[in-house]
């Protein structure tokens, strides 16, 4: 029978793999964004500064704190590396979001699994911040490159899900030209040995952004649950990590809503998840659904925080709570 080995959780933002003193000029672009929100609202720049004055966030917008970050960030996401090498599961099951990669408005499931024999990472021509070109290794890959998926385990985590009262989408092939996207590129790039071949893998993709069929926080968590008996019931022999990818708050960080997540999962505790609203997982922060789904799955684990950055770039608060995280 197959075995859950490790969980790990990984944040993807940008930050985590630009240089450092690119910080203060990504961040530019938040004062333009006109989409900020934090506690259920939507914000102007300068209103979210003022009333993010009292929290003590200008004194860390400077170029030797985010220099400190980042190393940081570069630590823990070499821990998570080394756990997963150490770990040598034969298949990783990355659970994440699709930004309009597989899915477009014609068509967006609330959760889908890939169980095609391959996935295909393909860079894109242009970035929509110049900043984000120098990160580009590690989201979206140097030149296209093809994966190994593990298609017998993506059709028994369907099945399994079916059986469960989880009617999961499936999908078998990418639209043509389209990129598995960066939730499942950063998991190859930063967490596999990038010299090797990358190790199998099972896409689960959650719609977290999308309306109106977005997912409830607790939904996804028992979707996690499931997740880890289907895999339990392959009746090969298996070593599986499942791997979360993306979060936590962003594009304003929000360090209360994302400890109060960190503390659920590693607690188990099912009523805190319960109570979570939906309402505060929007835009980059829902992807700590994705997050819900893979503590659910790994709750009979212990779960280790190594490292939580809550990594600012303006005095608005905006940036993103950046989280590596291990089960074992």
């Amino acid at each position: 029978m197959a075995q859950l080995v490790l969980g790990l959780g990984v944040s993807h933002t940008p930050q985590m793999s630009m240089p450092s003193d690119l910080w203060a000029s990504y961040a530019r672009h938040d004062r333009k964004n006109p989409n900020l929100i934090y506690r259920r609202k939507k914000w102007a720049y300068e209103d979210l500064v003022a009333t993010r004055a009292g929290d003590g966030i200008a004194e860390r917008i400077n170029e030797e704190t985010f220099s400190a970050l980042h190393a940081r960030a570069q630590t823990a996401v070499d821990s998570l590396a080394a756990s997963l090498a150490e770990a040598a599961p034969d298949v990783v099951v990355i659970v994440g979001d699709d930004h309009h990669e597989i899915f477009a408005e014609d068509s967006m499931p609330t959760f889908a699994v890939y169980w095609g024999e391959t996935v295909r990472a393909i860079p894109p021509e242009k970035f929509w911040f110049p900043e984000v070109a120098t990160a580009a290794w590690a989201l979206y890959g140097e030149q296209p490159e093809t994966y190994p998926c593990h298609a017998p385990l993506g059709e028994h985590l369907i099945r399994g899900l079916n059986g469960s009262g989880f009617d999961v989408a499936q999908v078998r092939a990418q639209p043509e030209g389209q990129s598995i996207g960066h939730t499942v590129v950063l998991v190859r790039n930063r967490l596999m040995d990038r010299e090797a071949e990358p190790l199998p893998m099972v896409p689960v993709l959650l719609n977290t952004y999308f309306e109106p069929n977005r997912p409830a926080p607790a939904r996804c968590w028992e979707l996690g649950k499931g997740l880890a008996a289907a895999i339990e019931a392959y009746p090969e022999e298996l070593r599986v990590a499942v791997i979360a990818s993306g979060g936590l708050s962003h594009f304003v960080v929000d360090e209360e809503l994302d400890r109060a997540v960190l503390n659920a999962m590693k607690d188990r505790d099912e009523e805190a998840i319960a109570g979570f609203s939906g309402e505060d997982f929007v835009s980059g922060t829902s992807e700590s659904m994705g997050w819900l789904a893979v503590g659910g799955a790994c709750a009979g684990l212990d779960m280790e925080i190594v490292d939580y950055i809550p990594a600012y770039r303006t005095e608005a608060g905006t940036g993103c709570g950046m989280a590596m995280v291990r089960w074992s």
